[in-house]
């Protein structure tokens, strides 16, 4: 049942993945051989996005918050752990970002519990719980199968669809409408739409 009480939810924009530090720094480009490397998949943090989170954790700690909701991409969750600390936090696909590039492969649930035993993965699918176009999903079906499209087609994905989006957009706030803390904040994406 949603809580009729007013609620103030923070939004974090996830700190400087290895992704964005290529992209952004390097001034490499999506066409670029080493932008195609599976390492950019799922992009954890490079070490200036590591400083970052742990710059603003005075600030994010100040906002009392009383549950932390991430994306379960990586370069969410460790700026939420860093940032925001490792209890009362909740892993959402929901707020997860809007797929466009190969570090928006995520990991599987259980890749994500082994790398982070301290979070609860139960309300995420098992397998690819990030964007896939409708016609591809039964064929790609795990991390691996995505970079291979990726690799043999040069893409596996144009962007979620505003169709698409918009229902888990909704779905989100109806997510953080039933949560019973008034205090919230969530880390997520550029393009998530918040």
């Amino acid at each position: 049942m949603p809580s009729t009480e007013k609620k103030t939810v923070h939004f974090v924009r996830h700190c400087q993945s290895t992704w964005n530090e290529a992209m952004h720094v390097r001034k490499m480009s999506r066409e670029d051989e080493e932008m195609q490397s599976e390492a950019y998949s799922d992009a954890p943090l490079s070490p200036l996005g590591e400083e970052q989170a742990a710059s603003i954790q005075h600030k994010i700690q100040a906002l009392n918050a009383e549950v932390a909701i991430t994306s379960p991409f990586r370069r969410a969750i460790e700026t939420c752990l860093r940032s925001y600390g490792s209890e009362n936090i909740v892993v959402s696909h929901w707020c997860g970002e809007r797929g466009e590039s190969i570090c928006d492969i995520g990991s599987t649930r259980d890749n994500l519990q082994k790398h982070y035993p301290m979070l609860d993965f139960s309300d995420v699918p098992p397998n690819v719980w990030w964007y896939v176009e409708e016609d591809l999903k039964d064929q790609l079906t795990d991390q691996r199968k995505c970079y291979e499209r990726l690799l043999s087609n040069g893409t596996f994905l144009m962007g979620e669809t505003d169709g698409h989006f918009q229902p888990r957009l909704d779905r989100f706030y109806e997510f953080l409408q039933s949560r019973r803390e008034s205090n919230i904040v969530v880390f997520s994406h550029t393009k998530s739409g918040f």
